[in-house]
This record gives C-alpha cells, structure tokens and sequence, in this order.
C-alpha cells in the first residue's frame, strides 16, 4: 500500500480531492443528456425533473442510514462501498428497460453517494487530524470541480467518446469512480479506532451516531446550511424561465455558465483561507451578500441583475463550504457523523420543498418572481441562526 509520510499528507488530500470529485459528477451528468434519456423513455417534464432531484433526494434520506453504517465498520470501507454504490447505479441507468428501473437505480445512486459523502467530514479528522480546515476545503474544492465537469464536460467531450449515444456516457463518466474507488483501497490511512480510541462498543457507538431532530444545534447549522444550498439551487432551477419572462432569455446561456463557475472561485477561496473554518463572521458577510445578491437578481433588472446573481454563486458556496468544513472543526469522534448526517438531512429536505413550494406559488399567482420568495424569505429568517458568538461552539 501507498503511504504518506510527510508531516503534510499530501498523497491523502490528493485521495481526498478525488472522493470530492466524484460527489456529483455521475448526478450533474444526467441533465445535459436528459432530453435523449426523456424521450428513451417516454418520460414528461416532471419524470425528467426526477432524473436530477431523486439522487438528491435520496442523498438527504441516506444520511441517516449512512451514519450508522460509518459507526459500524471502517471509513475506508464505507467510502469504497459508497464509490462502487453509486458507480454501478449509474451504469446500470443506461441499461435498464423501463422508466420504473431507471428511477429506482437513481435512487439507489444517490444512497451511494450519502454513505461516501457522510463518511467524508469525519475521514477529515481521521485520515488528516493536523489539518482539518485545509482537508474540507480541498474535498470540497474536487467537489465543486467534479459538479462544473459533470455538468459542463458531458456533451462537448463524453458524448463525442461515446459516439453521441447517451448510455455509453454515463458509463463512461463511471470509470474514473471505479479508479478511485480502488485507490482508496490501495493508500494507507489512520484507522478511526486508532484516532479516537474511545473504546465503545459497535451498537453504542451507532446510537452515538445518529442525529436527534431535537438538537438544537443540528437545527441551527441545518438552518444556515439550507439557505446556502436553496440560494444555488433556486437560482438554477427558475433561472430560464424568469429570465425569459422578463424578456432576457438572450443571457441566459452565458448566465447560467458564468453561474455555475462561481462555485469554483469559490471554493478556492476557501481554500486559500482554511482558518476560516469555524468562525462566525466569514458566514455571516456571506450569507448576507447571498442574500442582498438574490433580491438584486429578482428586483433588478439587465447588467445589475446578473451581477447580482453571480454574487449569489459565489458567497452562497462559500456559506456551503464553511458550514460543511464545520462538522469535523468542532466536533469529535462519532459526533462528526451525527452532526454531518442532521445537517444533510435538514438541508436537502428543506432546500427540495422551498423549491416545489416556489414553484407552486409561481403557477398561482402568475407571478414568476414568486418563485424565488419562499428561498428570500427563508435566508432572511436564517440569519437568526447565525448566533453572536466569534466561533462555532463545540458540538459533543
């Protein structure tokens, strides 16, 4: 096996990096390629929406299972396992015969992705206890690459390798998860029972592990976290059909690509900062500039409203990468897990209905700005929750 030696574990950031990567490429790669998999189908508007929100749906519900599985075995093993999961799901969606079979294994995908991204805050404290900060940021940063590849990269360069047949691209984008996947295998890293040596016992160390949705403090993080993540998603979701409505559909392809990059400068800028990780105030100017960015974009209009938006791509991502670095900066042992798994939970639940719920009052009321409010609405009530304190506390 390979192992670091360095008082730096480069070769375990790298490996770390590459799990990032994996996180959303295989989900980002259906929605360039959904229109071919729509009509492969039969599918309508609301089936091909489910191509992308079933993964992450199952993302949110998987948490909980996912933790108890990393309270049970290895770190390594859940994140292989989680790796192979979500690599066959999504071959496996482009042999299937029916609509059914392909949103089952969609589902199934998604719960791969769960184990391995749940698993990910507290292999930060394992595999890298000297550098914490410095290891979210860097995983984080190959997720935000993995999401522009996945979604930009499909159609200009895995389709042509694929000679343009849709099937053959999401086994293709499955290859370098199955590389990964054995890399992790073949690098050494710390054990968790050598890190933390609490010496439990496995079925007290999983009750340890899952989330209380009476933990007030999973609620406030959650809270935080779901107005980052509902700003982005928002924004992706109703982008099209605002700006056409308000008769600026002419921007919108650069729009949505210039967007979409924002996650990127991002997350390098987290990564330059990593001692961020864990105080108040870089959350709060983000939350804020995220929020001051949406109103700018749904009130204002031309040049001051796109603007606006890619501010909202940026300090919302940067909010995300903050508040998921924060599980494994102040917390310990099986309370990385727990905190990790509430805070999936909460974000994603939360972020899905804010979505359907805009949506819904958009149809009503005819008002396509109305889409957006409910999100508004929501990061506003979430700066309650940024508390008064200069850190985080510690979460036991």
């Amino acid at each position: 096996m390979f192992s670091p030696t360095s008082n730096r574990p480069t070769l375990i950031l790298c490996l770390l990096w590459l799990i990032g990567w994996t996180l959303r490429v295989p989900i980002l790669a259906a929605p360039p390629l959904a229109t071919q998999i729509a009509d492969a189908f039969g599918l309508g508007e609301a089936g091909t929406g489910a191509l992308t929100t079933l993964p992450m749906i199952a993302v949110a519900f998987g948490a909980i299972p996912a933790a108890w599985f990393i309270s049970r075995f290895s770190l390594k093993a859940v994140i292989v396992s989680g790796l192979l999961i979500m690599a066959m799901a999504s071959i496996a969606r482009g042999i299937v015969p029916s609509s059914l079979m392909l949103f089952i294994v969609s589902v199934i995908m998604g719960a791969g992705v769960a184990l391995f991204q749940t698993a990910l805050p507290k292999a930060t404290t394992v595999w890298t206890p000297a550098h914490v900060g410095l290891a979210s940021a860097v995983y984080i940063n190959g997720m935000m690459m993995g999401e522009m590849m996945g979604a930009g990269f499909t159609l200009p360069i895995i389709m042509p390798l694929a000679d343009h047949n849709w099937r053959v691209a999401l086994g293709l984008w499955s290859i370098p998860v199955f590389v990964i996947a054995a890399l992790v295998v073949a690098v050494r890293t710390p054990t968790t029972e050598t890190q933390s040596g609490l010496g439990l016992t496995k079925s007290s160390s999983s009750a340890r592990a899952l989330p209380s949705l009476t933990d007030k403090h999973i609620w406030q993080l959650s809270l935080l976290l779901t107005a980052s993540i509902v700003a982005f998603v928002v924004t992706n979701a109703y982008a099209g059909v605002f700006l056409r409505a308000r008769g600026e559909e002419y921007a919108l392809k650069w729009l949505i690509l210039a967007f979409n990059s924002m996650p990127l400068l991002a997350s390098f800028i987290v990564l330059s900062a990593p001692a961020w990780v864990g105080l108040r105030i870089p959350v709060a100017v983000s939350a804020l500039v995220s929020l001051l960015g949406m109103l700018g974009f749904v009130f204002l209009q031309g040049w001051a409203s796109w603007v606006s938006v890619l501010f909202v791509g940026c300090a919302s991502t940067v909010k995300l990468i903050l508040l998921m670095s924060l599980p494994p900066s102040i917390a310990n042992g099986n309370a990385v897990t727990r905190l990790t798994a509430g805070m999936t939970l909460i974000g994603f639940s939360f972020t899905f209905v804010l979505i359907l719920v805009g949506g819904w009052l958009a149809d009503l009321s005819q008002w396509i700005e109305m889409a957006f409010v409910p999100s508004i609405l929501f990061m506003l009530c979430a700066l309650g929750a940024l508390g008064s304190n200069a850190r985080f506390r510690n979460y036991q």
